[in-house]
């Protein structure tokens, strides 16, 4: 087994929901081949760079490969409060955590995130992948 730890930055450009993170799938077609991952994801953090309140959506696509039946289910939907600075950085302000514990994700699931506003949040995402 291998451990790799991995770090995923989104700044949302438009208001439509994105993939911030999949989970890497194992393929038997390339060489090298490559093996599944299971994830374990340890912080995802949101910063708001607008003056104002932006409404941010986070989701959790379990894909299970076999049953084929997709289930997603929403992690995280709330106001993410506005800072005094309007800069473009991340973490300046006050980054929100999501997440208490780790959160498991096996081959192909996915984490999205959507914003009410364009542009303006920043998102942060802490994983081990163990293959």
């Amino acid at each position: 087994m291998a451990d790799t730890f991995l770090s995923k930055t989104l700044v949302l450009a438009n208001t439509t929901k994105t993939a911030l993170y999949t989970v890497p799938t194992a393929d038997s077609t390339v060489v090298p081949q490559t093996a599944g991952v299971t994830a374990l994801i340890k912080s995802i953090r949101i910063y708001n760079a607008h003056t104002a309140n932006v409404l941010a959506t986070v989701s959790f696509k379990d894909v299970d490969s076999d049953t084929a039946d997709d289930t997603e289910s929403t992690l995280f939907n709330m106001y993410v409060p506005a800072t005094a600075l309007t800069t473009d950085s991340f973490p300046i302000g006050n980054p929100v955590e999501l997440l208490t514990e780790p959160l498991v994700a096996n081959e192909g699931d996915i984490i999205y995130v959507k914003a009410d506003t364009a542009a303006k949040l920043h998102v942060h995402l802490s994983v081990l992948e163990i293959t």
